[in-house]
């Protein structure tokens, strides 16, 4: 178990059967505890290393995720899944843009691809305040090896970025990668400006894919809570790229 900030925690689980196990960067599982319902949490573990665990990072937002985050080593929950569908397979540049906590999912898709020596990975992170990042002393190692850029919303740190802003504010100041998928994740109210800075940029809308979060219970596309026209964001996302959510008038 890892403290990430003063409400977030992530956690390694591991099943019975966890030599079964497997996973793609971008599904998420389903934890509950008895008493307390379920609720969908992304995976934001290394894919490769899905038969020895799997690593959930929980911010404590409500009772079941409160009440998660009081766990200690060797406690048991429920689980189910994976479920969805995730990121599509990376074979070009890989920019990853994350908002909020956003980037937990983008996490699993940077440990899987971080390796590669075919492609080069460009981060830009928007957060309210330093306090409030996850994996920050991963990010310091990363910013070391990776383009990565980080601006907080209420304070402008010299080592981080010497304005304050959002994450839009670094998408156009910044020298984006050429021929690159982009994977974006954070709060949906932020969808539509990173989409029209992206485009503004030459981005394709085919080449832009959203992480999106819906309240499900299901997780296999019955109950309906999730649906956007024809699809589900439990069953046929949560990652769906930026043509159909146009499309959708999602976005």
């Amino acid at each position: 178990m890892v403290v990430e900030n003063a409400n977030t925690k992530t956690f390694d689980l591991k099943l019975k059967n966890q030599n079964l196990f497997a996973f793609l960067a971008g599904q998420f599982m389903m934890i509950g505890l008895p008493g307390f319902g379920e609720c969908a949490i992304s995976i934001s573990s290394n894919p490769n290393e899905a038969k020895k665990h799997f690593r959930l990072t929980i911010r404590a937002v409500g009772e079941l995720t409160r009440k998660l985050n009081t766990l200690n080593v060797g406690d048991t929950v429920c689980v189910r899944g994976p479920f969805g569908n995730g990121f599509p397979e990376v074979n070009k540049n890989l920019i990853l843009i994350g908002g909020g906590c956003g980037f937990v999912p983008l996490r699993s898709v940077y440990e899987e691809n971080k390796k590669r020596q075919d492609i080069k990975i460009q981060m830009l992170i928007g957060c309210g305040t330093q306090e409030a990042l996850v994996f920050a002393p991963e990010l310091e190692k990363i910013k070391k090896k990776h383009d990565l850029k980080i601006i907080f919303e209420k304070e402008a740190l010299p080592e981080f970025n010497d304005e304050k802003g959002f994450v839009t504010d670094l998408i156009k100041k910044s020298a984006l990668l050429k021929n690159a998928l982009v994977f974006v994740c954070g709060p949906e109210a932020m969808y539509p400006f990173v989409a029209k800075e992206l485009v503004g940029k030459g981005v394709k809308p085919e080449d832009i894919f959203f992480s999106l979060e819906k309240r499900m219970h299901c997780g296999v596309g019955v109950c309906q809570h999730c649906a956007i026209g024809t699809r589900y964001v439990c069953k046929d996302g949560p990652v769906f790229d930026y043509k159909f959510l146009q499309e959708a008038k999602y976005i």
